[in-house]
């Protein structure tokens, strides 16, 4: 059930000619799936290419993007992923995608790293991500 600040949220998205991000997976062309109407807050990926990955299916077709471990094991963020690649196994829900330029709606593979929850939350405190007046963020006015 959506509340009536999402859907008042929702409404302002489509009133202001946006238009949902594509799947970041090559060859899928469906939406993404809504995180959260009233932060316009969505995933990278379409429902049936999260479903299909949660169950280990393949698309046919479609080339998923979102890694089976943290890239940043190479140390790309300037420190070192903590969770052992051998421990992946048990945390696949634990791996977040991240938009490199910050800018959700800039969906495709180049923009995208996949990082854990422990990487990504570091990465983001360190770079600002969070901070309303960075250039990147998304600039929403709650109706």
């Amino acid at each position: 059930m959506i509340g009536s600040a999402a859907k008042s949220m929702k409404h302002k998205f489509y009133e202001e000619k946006n238009v949902l991000p594509l799947c970041v997976n090559e060859g899928c062309f469906n939406n993404v799936a809504v995180r959260e109407w009233k932060n316009w807050s969505f995933k990278s990926e379409c429902h049936s290419c999260m479903n299909a990955r949660k169950e280990g299916r393949d698309i046919s077709g479609v080339i998923r993007h979102k890694k089976i471990c943290c890239e940043n094991i190479d140390g790309r963020l300037g420190f070192k992923c903590p969770v052992h690649p051998s421990e992946w196994d048990f945390f696949q829900e634990s791996l977040d995608m991240d938009h490199l330029d910050g800018n959700h709606f800039n969906n495709v593979p180049e923009n995208v790293d996949t990082y854990c929850k422990l990487c990504h939350f570091r990465k983001s405190k360190e770079e600002g991500d969070w901070d309303r007046h960075k250039g990147s963020a998304r600039k929403i006015e709650v109706v």
